[in-house]
């Protein structure tokens, strides 16, 4: 990445399980101490930087004696809770010799994905750098649940780095980067289903990332502005090579044209919508061409349980997705005014007026996520 050093002014760096531990999932102190001193020294160069870290259920994996990664839910969380405050004492006491202090912060999905606490945690981390201190942070493991889960903490970085605003996100993984054809591609400026055909899924146990989880979070943080990088963090310079302006690994290029901030909490801090609207074809063209919001007569069929106000897929007659959005209305009352025009929907709700299902302001187009660059 060529790229002032002095331009970094805050820094996420993501490092995978395949980086710190080995296939059967102990922590590889050597690996562990290199990172930190290139961490402390950027820190020590006034450039903010937040580490975002797997290896906690790794290191229970490895207490415990288990060979393999568990597949139950309550052994990945009695793993994280093992292996978590392990974790975070080397982490102590490896930046301590830097004279640096370190915070763990526990974060799940829940927790940026409801506006008020997603300002607490990014108030908590502004803080933190502002006292120079190193926020470690991790998924927290013990108490997430499936629907709560990020899944990889390649997500999960993504979002941090969005929530601080930060000028680059570092994913370091065991490979040089995005490869086509056995090449590391230095430069990408287009996310598209292409680059998703062709990554294959990691095969280690310690690990649930993966290529496309990376693809993924340069989609998250391009739309928001912020430029990406994967680098192999087993080599013992890469992060500082990368932070000196050397070009390392695949760089991410942000898209000219982004998703406004609304739209892009509803892409991705809200990750799982809680039901779905089908709609006919002429509400789909609506969408799709005319730019309009979704109104009670364009939808056919509804699925799930909701309130107003949460984020609902919506598909085509062919169960194509098509967009989500944040709905006006709650099913109940969705399934009472659905395929009803707008002073009939009225007068079955008891109301004078009614306003839109989604509007189109709350409303972002699957292609709108999906197409990160111009064409």
């Amino acid at each position: 990445m060529k790229s002032s050093p002095a331009l970094l002014q805050r820094v996420v760096v993501k490092v995978g399980s395949s980086v710190l531990t080995d296939d059967a999932g102990r922590l590889l102190p050597e690996r562990l101490g290199q990172l930190v001193d290139q961490l402390a020294a950027s820190a020590k160069a006034d450039q903010q930087p937040i580490l975002v870290t797997s290896g906690a259920i790794a290191c229970g994996m490895a207490a415990l004696g288990l060979p393999r990664r568990p597949k139950r839910l309550a052994e990945l969380q009695a793993c994280a809770a093992v292996g978590q405050s392990r974790l975070m004492q080397v982490y102590a006491q490896a930046f301590s010799q830097h004279d640096l202090t370190t915070a763990q912060i526990l974060l799940t999905q829940e927790d940026l994905a409801e506006q008020r606490r997603f300002r607490n945690a990014t108030q908590t981390l502004r803080t933190l750098l502002q006292h120079r201190v190193i926020p470690i942070i991790n998924e927290n493991d013990t108490v997430a649940v499936e629907e709560i889960a990020f899944g990889d903490n390649d997500r999960l970085a993504a979002l941090v780095a969005s929530a601080v605003d930060a000028q680059l996100l570092v994913l370091l993984s065991d490979v040089d980067g995005l490869l086509e054809g056995g090449k590391v591609v230095e430069r990408v400026e287009g996310v598209t289903a292409r680059h998703f055909g062709a990554v294959h899924r990691s095969s280690r146990q310690t690990t649930t990332g993966g290529m496309a989880s990376k693809l993924q979070a340069a989609r998250i943080v391009g739309h928001n502005g912020i430029p990406m990088v994967i680098a192999n963090g087993t080599h013992p310079t890469a992060l500082a090579d990368l932070l000196g302006g050397q070009p390392v690994g695949t760089l991410f290029v942000p898209p000219k044209n982004r998703l406004a901030r609304r739209k892009w909490w509803i892409a991705f801090s809200l990750r799982t919508p809680k039901g779905e609207l089908s709609i006919d074809g002429g509400a789909a063209q609506a969408l799709l061409e005319g730019g309009k919001s979704l109104l009670a007569s364009g939808i056919a069929r509804i699925k799930g349980r909701f309130e107003a106000g949460a984020c609902v897929a919506i598909a085509d007659e062919n169960k194509t997705v098509l967009a989500r959005g944040i709905v006006n209305f709650s099913s109940r009352e969705l399934d009472r005014i659905k395929g009803l025009r707008s002073a009939e929907a009225a007068r079955a709700l008891g109301v004078a007026r009614i306003g839109e299902a989604v509007h189109r302001d709350h409303l972002v187009l699957i292609r709108e996520i999906e197409h990160v660059h111009d064409a």
